[in-house]
């Protein structure tokens, strides 16, 4: 049987290879030999894709390929968190509940260029989807709630949505990192809500504090969060808005109607 997942790498790719087409034939010479797009499930770019639907007692696989197998802390199960997702299933957090860690992963790490994206319902405005680094400035990568609001933050300066989904509802949210020099959050990186560009809140000063991840933290998800995570990916690369238009659809497509609540 063909998986939810599988099916969505085909409506993904559908979706990836219009828009990417339109812009190769603007630029290629004639008689360039065809490029095609790399569908988003086996991106060599993904380095961390987590589905939440393959739980082995404290372990949730990795899909990306590279083995970034998720435990939790404390030999506790995950059976116990794995709950209907947007995507097959997801894991429900508590915030004072076990770490879920992905042993030896540091994440992109320096001024690397990145993606992080996943499928997030929630009622309440504190907690991390994602995060890792080194505990200084510009060197952590913290990716979940800021000031109440989903947003990014290296320690030193911080960016956010303006509006809040802390509504009990699938929101599919992403920040991208681009490709500079020296990125910072004000000039570099851009958020996403339900595929489309998030209005953020005004920018102050820290804000263009350059962005720099260490590696001294390994990737920790969903610490402090309450509420479920589905389909957690870190791509090492900055995505386009029609790719995350791609997997906003793919999550839209195959909701599932199991879960607890409203799936708008």
């Amino acid at each position: 049987m063909i998986s939810l997942h599988k099916l969505g790498v085909f409506a993904a790719v559908a979706t990836v290879l219009c828009a990417n087409t339109q812009s190769q034939l603007a630029h290629e010479p004639s008689g360039a030999p065809e490029q095609r797009p790399v569908p988003l499930d086996s991106d060599p770019h993904l380095i961390g894709w987590w589905k939440f639907d393959e739980i082995d007692g404290n372990k949730a696989a990795d899909s990306s390929g590279h083995g970034h197998d998720a435990v939790v802390e404390g030999g506790a199960s995950l059976k116990t968190q794995s709950v209907p997702g947007r995507m097959g299933n997801s894991l429900m957090f508590v915030e004072q509940g076990p770490v879920v860690r992905v042993p030896g992963f540091k994440g992109v790490t320096g001024t690397a260029p990145r993606t992080v994206c996943a499928w997030v319902k929630t009622s309440a405005d504190s907690g991390e989807i994602v995060s890792w680094g080194s505990n200084d400035f510009g060197k952590m990568w913290i990716f979940g709630h800021v000031r109440g609001r989903i947003g990014v933050t290296p320690k030193g300066g911080y960016l956010y949505i303006n509006d809040s989904i802390a509504d009990d509802k699938w929101h599919h949210v992403a920040v991208v990192v681009h490709e500079a020099e020296k990125p910072n959050l004000h000039d570099d990186v851009r958020l996403f809500k339900d595929a489309v560009p998030a209005v953020i809140h005004d920018i102050g000063l820290l804000d263009l504090w350059p962005i720099d991840t260490g590696s001294d933290i390994e990737v920790r998800i969903g610490r402090g969060f309450k509420g479920l995570i589905d389909d957690l990916r870190i791509y090492d690369r900055a995505l386009s808005e029609e790719e995350l238009t791609a997997l906003f659809k793919l999550g839209s497509a195959t909701k599932n109607d199991k879960t607890k609540g409203d799936h708008r």
